[in-house]
């Protein structure tokens, strides 16, 4: 195979499809890219009339849904990279699910939401549960890491929001 390549018409010839296809193949990696992210932030229909977003960003998700976004705020340091949402046709959150990585500790992670939860129903070293408009909020450290996990190094945190069951 090496040999077809000593003349230098056909070193050349390469040459002319390496140029026409690295163009091409990077124009198509960009659109395809583009299109996964816009798909994310717009979010797919759901079985509830709603929609169900899936955001998977090492670097952090950039916005969270609207209706997310709502109640839950991104800590300094930290980065959402994982973040799946339903929210039912009256555009409320049905479940939410985070995975996020911060370089602050635990304790800093939760002193930054406490003062949002009203009230705080249970607190301890690496847990903190809490209402807001309507919804039960439990946000917790991490310590089993997995493969697929975008940080090792830093504390790891998952959040889960549901809306408070009436009794």
């Amino acid at each position: 195979m090496i040999e077809f390549f000593h003349t230098r018409e056909r070193l050349r010839f390469l040459l002319y499809v390496g140029a026409i296809a690295v163009p091409l193949l990077l124009a198509a990696a960009w659109f395809v890219n583009r299109m996964e992210d816009s798909s994310a932030a717009a979010g797919e229909p759901n079985a509830q009339g709603g929609r169900s977003y899936r955001i998977q960003e090492k670097s952090g998700a950039k916005a969270l849904p609207p209706p997310l976004a709502a109640l839950l705020s991104v800590p300094p340091k930290t980065a959402m990279t994982d973040v799946s949402v339903s929210i039912d046709s009256a555009g409320r959150v049905t479940g939410a699910a985070i995975k996020a990585f911060s370089t602050d500790d635990f304790k800093t992670v939760a002193a930054f939401h406490k003062p949002t939860l009203s009230p705080v129903t249970r607190e301890d070293a690496s847990a903190l549960w809490g209402v807001r408009d309507g919804y039960e909020i439990k946000i917790s450290q991490e310590t089993k890491f997995f493969d697929n996990d975008p940080y090792k190094d830093r504390t790891k945190i998952e959040y889960y929001i549901n809306p408070v069951k009436r009794p």
